[in-house]
């Protein structure tokens, strides 16, 4: 994970994968109500996912945008592969997300069917919504999806998340 500046976070995913490293930058889409078009933003405004080597930690810092790698207060930089996953897949479910006061309290469940299939989260209620809360503990955000009342999703009690 790299701390870049913002609005770079596409530029330095490019360049990223110009050096044969895998970059991935979440967005989402904000439509514009008044003359119907939308535009993709971040999602995590600030920062750029990345798999690499020790090797490749040294040409980070030549890519224009890159402030630094970001490390945990244990001195962990990993993100799960299986949070990158639900992510992933969230955001391809093509359902509303939205930003959540980061959280890692709650139930952990596991989407068993409908767009959200696989993904695991914690369940929040409020009044009467529902949200599915995915949190990425290394940069402290959490994102959440509204759960209609009227679909069909059903929850099961989820795996235990990693905290790394």
């Amino acid at each position: 994970m790299l701390q870049v500046r913002q609005r770079f976070e596409r530029i330095v995913a490019l360049r990223l994968r110009e050096r044969a490293i895998e970059g991935y930058v979440p967005l989402r889409r904000i439509g514009r109500k008044a003359n119907g078009t939308s535009i993709e933003l971040p999602l995590f405004r600030g920062y750029a996912f990345c798999k690499y080597d020790e090797v490749a930690v040294s040409s980070f810092y030549d890519i224009p945008g890159v402030l630094c790698m970001v490390q945990g207060t244990d001195g962990i930089n990993i993100i799960p592969e299986q949070q990158i996953t639900d992510l992933r897949r969230i955001l391809a479910s093509g359902l509303d997300v939205q930003a959540w006061p980061f959280t890692l309290q709650g139930g952990t469940v596991m989407a068993e069917d409908g767009p959200l299939s696989g993904v695991t989260g914690i369940l929040k209620q409020r009044t009467d919504k529902r949200f599915l809360v995915l949190s990425i503990q290394l940069i402290r955000w959490s994102i959440a999806v509204k759960i209609d009342r009227l679909s069909r999703t059903s929850f099961r009690p989820g795996a235990e998340t990693i905290n790394l």
